[in-house]
């Protein structure tokens, strides 16, 4: 590795029918290091951050708010890849998250995130289901 490009040299060798690929030219790759099945994708509006703590307002059953530790991972676009914290089908709260607090009585309205696909996705990964909490 290069350290003042932060570049790696690789020597591939692979098919060329009809040359398109020559002799001296180079690409940008970008190679999947990591898979994570299952993984719980949020948005990452609905992650707040203080003094390296990271915090999601999931809405229980009851849909009052509870503010759960997280640890956030890699970042997908502008999604966050959830590594403990959270269980699939958890709701949490995506928009307004500046605005309820442990306790907080909200009203759950099912949103769908759709986030544009990368070219070249570095980790497949299935989101969880999410549903934005609007106080009441």
């Amino acid at each position: 590795m290069d350290a003042q490009t932060g570049t790696i040299l690789v020597e591939v060798a692979f098919p060329n029918p009809g040359g398109v690929v020559r002799s001296g030219q180079f690409a940008r790759v970008r190679v999947a290091i990591d898979e994570k099945k299952g993984a719980i994708l949020v948005p990452q509006r609905a992650v707040s951050e203080l003094q390296g703590v990271y915090n999601v307002a999931v809405v229980k059953p009851d849909d009052t708010v509870e503010l759960r530790m997280v640890t956030a991972a890699e970042r997908v676009g502008t999604l966050w890849v959830i590594d403990s914290g959270l269980r699939p089908g958890d709701r949490i709260v995506v928009e307004g998250v500046q605005k309820v607090r442990t306790g907080t009585k909200v009203t759950a309205v099912p949103t769908t995130i759709e986030e544009p696909v990368p070219s070249a996705p570095p980790a497949p990964a299935v989101a969880s289901t999410a549903a934005a909490g609007k106080p009441n």
